[in-house]
């Protein structure tokens, strides 16, 4: 059984630990991990997760650069690892910066707009997504928190409606802790969704509901490490007991398509 990780987070050495602090602050939990690069392959391989897409996000415009070059460097020597980058929405430069993270090799791009506190569809930011969607670079997007609408889905199926042929994949079954929000505004055909952060809020029966409604084709497995342990998400998801055929698209073959070809 092949397995991919679409979402997993890691930070230089120096700013790993202090950083999952942050992450777990911000959502009021505990982290499983330090976001190393060292702790993320020892549990993924632990796990028997063969591939992760990496990432951090940008909550400031000169954090970028940076975070590009980090992940590109991690995955330099490392095929099993695809780097996602960063871009703030509608920052000066970004047509640069998106031309040299191309030659860094990144495969696709992570936005937060919860912790950047931009829209998903902020207008100054659409000729970005459609240069990234032009680039054919996927974008992972943080969605939902009760306490912002930042990243609700219909921030998203507004963009979506303005750059149609963009790659998106919309991270913790499309709305973390809105799930019912979620649930009632289906993402268009064209969007995919994650499952990370979601499984053991929504329990089997409800995300097996969500599946069905929202067509379980278009979902990739997700970990959130270092929020949760790899295996420990993979549990809950084996735990699901989807038909084979369904369960390999949404452990390996989507993100396959996506990033491997």
């Amino acid at each position: 059984m092949r397995i991919a990780d679409i979402h997993a987070h890691i930070f230089p050495e120096r700013l790993a630990a202090k950083a999952s602090a942050s992450i777990g602050s911000f959502y009021g939990a505990s982290t499983s991990h330090v976001a190393s690069l060292e702790v993320l392959l020892e549990q993924e391989a632990l796990a028997g997760i063969g591939y992760t897409a990496v990432s951090s996000s940008a909550t400031s415009p000169e954090q970028a650069a940076h975070i590009n070059d980090f992940v590109a460097g991690c995955a330099r020597e490392r095929p099993n690892l695809v780097p996602l980058g960063s871009l703030f929405p509608g920052m000066d430069g970004w047509e640069a910066e998106l031309e040299r993270m191309q030659a860094l090799g990144i495969r696709g791009i992570k936005i937060h707009p919860d912790f950047q506190r931009v829209n998903i569809d902020e207008p100054k930011a659409v000729d970005m997504y459609r240069a990234i969607a032009r680039a054919g670079l996927p974008v992972l997007f943080h969605m939902g928190d009760a306490r912002y609408d930042y990243s609700s889905p219909e921030r998203l199926c507004n963009l979506i409606r303005q750059v149609p042929d963009l790659v998106a994949i919309a991270a913790h079954f499309g709305g973390w802790q809105s799930w019912e929000r979620s649930y009632a505004h289906v993402l268009p055909e064209n969007v995919y969704y994650d499952t990370s952060s979601s499984l053991m809020y929504l329990g089997k029966e409800r995300a097996l509901d969500f599946l069905d409604k929202m067509n379980p084709n278009r979902f990739l497995f997700g970990s959130d490490f270092p929020m949760w342990t790899p295996g420990t998400e993979l549990e809950r998801f084996l735990e699901l007991g989807l038909d084979g055929g369904v369960r390999d698209r949404i452990l390996f073959g989507n993100f396959e398509t996506l990033f491997l070809r």
